[in-house]
C-alpha cells in the first residue's frame, strides 16, 4: 500500500473544506460569505472592472426559477444605471451558457452568484429572498 504524505493529506482536506462551503451554496448560518479563488471567463472579468456582477442561472420548466424572476426584475430596476450588472443565463440555451454554469459549479437551478470586483463570489442555490440578494449585492459594492 502506498503511503501518502501529511502535506498531501492537508492539501486534500483544505480543498474539501472549500468544496463543502460551495456545495452548501456558499451560505453560512449567519447569511452568506464571499469565497475567492474562482476563475472567471473574460466577459465576466471585463464587467468586474466596472463593478459588481450578478449571474442568475435558470432553465425552462423550472418552477423555482419562475418564482425568482420577479425578484430579478425588481433588482434590475433598483440597480439600473449603477455599477451593478445583472445577467440572466438560461443554461439550456446553448453550450456556452452551460459551460459558464459549469465554471461556477452550477448543479441546480435556480442558482444566483454575486461577484465582487475582486472576483470573490457569494453563491445562492435555490429560491433566495430579495433582501438576502440585495444585502449581498450591497456588501459586494463596498
Amino acid at each position: 500500500m502506498k503511503q501518502i504524505s501529511n502535506s498531501k493529506i492537508a492539501a486534500v482536506i483544505a480543498v474539501l473544506g472549500v468544496l463543502s462551503v460551495c456545495i452548501s451554496g456558499c451560505i453560512s448560518q449567519s447569511g452568506y460569505e464571499f469565497v475567492g479563488g474562482v476563475s472567471h471567463p473574460k466577459e465576466i472579468n471585463d464587467l468586474l472592472k466596472n463593478g459588481t456582477v450578478v449571474l442568475f442561472f435558470w432553465k425552462n420548466n423550472c418552477p423555482d426559477c419562475d418564482k425568482m424572476k420577479p425578484t430579478l426584475t425588481n433588482l434590475e430596476g433598483q440597480y439600473k444605471g449603477t455599477n451593478v450588472t445583472i445577467i440572466r443565463i438560461n443554461i439550456e440555451q446553448n453550450a456556452k451558457n452551460k459551460d459558464i454554469g459549469k465554471n461556477y459549479g452550477v448543479t441546480a437551478t435556480p442558482t444566483t452568484i454575486v461577484i465582487r470586483g475582486d472576483g470573490a463570489i457569494a453563491k445562492f442555490v435555490g429560491p433566495t429572498e430579495e433582501n438576502t440578494l440585495k444585502s449581498a449585492i450591497e456588501d459586494a459594492r463596498k
